[in-house]
């Protein structure tokens, strides 16, 4: 008996998960989305805008070598 009167006070004192939560993290209407505007589909950025990704990741090692050999030689490893 005593068990459920405990029950009763803690279940009593919890807020429901819908009440606690911020509107931006638990949207009350979450099916009914807004249409996108013009200016919101051109902003959206796809695979196809995007380069090969050989490109991007050529790039990316080629910066990545250009800084460590400005540290070698900041450093003395390598003297130019």
């Amino acid at each position: 008996m005593k068990s459920q009167e405990t029950q009763n006070t803690t279940t009593a004192n919890n807020l429901p998960v819908a009440e606690d939560t911020p509107n931006y993290i638990n949207p009350q209407e979450s099916g009914k989305s807004e249409p996108m505007t013009q200016v919101q589909s051109d902003s959206v950025i796809t695979n196809q805008d995007l380069p090969d990704p050989r490109v991007r990741y050529g790039f990316t090692l080629v910066i990545l070598a250009i800084l460590l050999l400005v540290v070698a030689i900041y450093y003395g490893i390598i003297n130019p």
